[in-house]
C-alpha cells in the first residue's frame, strides 16, 4: 500500500464504506483507518461518503425530548446538514460520523400535501408497528408533488455473528396516481467465514383517485401490504427451496470410503472411538 497515494487510499476507504453491512459501518471505518494511516485525510475525504451511506440506508437517529426514531433519508434534507423531522415540524443537524441529532429549529410547512402526508403517515406508522418489530417510519412530501414513504427494520445480533437490514421506500405520485416502490434486505452472517444475502425487489401499481384523504391512504397502504407479503412469502419460498433440495445436491450421496454407513456398528469406527472417549 505504501506505494499508492492518500487520496486513492480513501477513495478504496470511500467504497469499502459504501458496501459495508447492516450494523458494521464503525468495524469497517476502524479497518479502513489502520490502511490509510492518516486520520486527517480520512475523516476530511469520507464525510460525504458516510452520507451517502446514512441516507442511502435509512439510518436512524433519536431526537432530544422525542420517543421515536426518525429515519434519515435524502427526502429529508433541507439543508447542507440539516434534515426534517416531519412528525414534529422540526428541523435537526445530524452529525454522520457519530449518528447524532441536534440543534433542533422549527419548521414552516407550506407543502399542500401536508394533510394528505399527515394521513399517510398515521396509516404507515399504524401498518410498521404491526409488521415490524423494530421498525421505523417517516414520511416525506417533495416539490414534485409526491409522497415519500421510508421505511426500515434493523436486527443486530453481533453475539452470534450476523446482522440485518429490511427497507424500503415508496414515492405515490398525487398527480398520476401511480405508486413506485422498491425493497432491499441485506443480511450478513460471518461465523468461521463470511455470507452475505442481497436481495431486491421493485414494485409499481396504479392507484384510484380518491378524494376523501384518510380513504386514499388506506388505500396506498393496502398497496404496499400486499406487496410486503407476497415478496416475503416468495422469499421463504426461494431459502426453502434452499435448505430442501439445493443444499442437499451439494452434499456426497455416500462417505468417501462408497459404502453406507452402518449405524448399529458406530463403535467400529474411529470417530465412534472419539466421540466414546470424548
Amino acid at each position: 500500500m505504501s506505494s499508492i497515494s492518500v487520496e486513492d487510499k480513501v477513495k478504496i476507504a470511500s467504497s469499502f464504506l459504501l458496501s459495508s453491512p447492516p450494523g458494521e459501518v464503525n468495524d469497517v471505518f476502524n479497518d479502513v483507518r489502520i490502511l490509510v494511516n492518516d486520520d486527517e485525510a480520512l475523516q476530511d475525504g469520507i464525510l460525504q461518503t458516510l452520507e451517502q451511506y446514512n441516507t442511502e440506508q435509512h439510518i436512524t437517529v433519536r431526537l432530544p425530548d422525542t420517543d421515536y426514531d426518525v429515519i434519515v433519508c435524502k427526502h429529508g434534507k433541507v439543508g447542507e446538514d440539516r434534515f426534517l423531522d416531519p412528525r414534529s415540524k422540526k428541523t435537526f443537524k445530524f452529525d454522520h460520523m457519530r449518528l447524532t441529532a441536534s440543534d433542533l429549529e422549527d419548521y414552516a410547512v407550506e407543502s399542500p400535501l401536508e394533510s394528505l402526508r399527515e394521513a399517510v403517515e398515521k396509516e404507515a406508522l399504524e401498518y410498521v408497528n404491526d409488521h415490524y418489530p423494530n421498525g421505523v417510519c417517516t414520511v416525506h412530501t417533495t416539490e414534485n408533488n409526491e409522497i415519500v414513504i421510508a421505511i426500515v427494520d434493523n436486527k443486530y445480533n453481533p453475539n452470534n455473528f450476523w446482522n440485518g437490514r429490511w427497507l424500503s421506500s415508496w414515492i405515490y405520485d398525487t398527480q398520476s396516481h401511480s405508486l413506485k416502490g422498491s425493497t432491499k434486505v441485506n443480511v450478513h452472517y460471518y461465523e468461521e467465514g463470511n455470507v452475505q444475502l442481497n436481495a431486491d425487489k421493485t414494485f409499481e401499481a396504479q392507484l384510484t383517485e380518491i378524494s376523501d384523504e384518510k380513504q386514499q391512504a388506506v388505500a396506498l397502504l393496502k398497496q404496499i401490504t400486499t406487496f410486503d407479503r407476497a415478496y416475503q412469502s416468495t422469499m421463504n419460498e426461494s431459502y426453502n427451496e434452499l435448505a430442501e433440495n439445493t443444499f442437499k445436491g451439494l452434499r456426497r450421496t455416500l462417505p468417501m470410503t462408497r459404502n453406507k454407513m452402518d449405524w448399529s456398528k458406530i463403535m467400529n469406527y474411529k470417530i465412534g472411538n472419539e466421540l466414546a472417549q470424548k
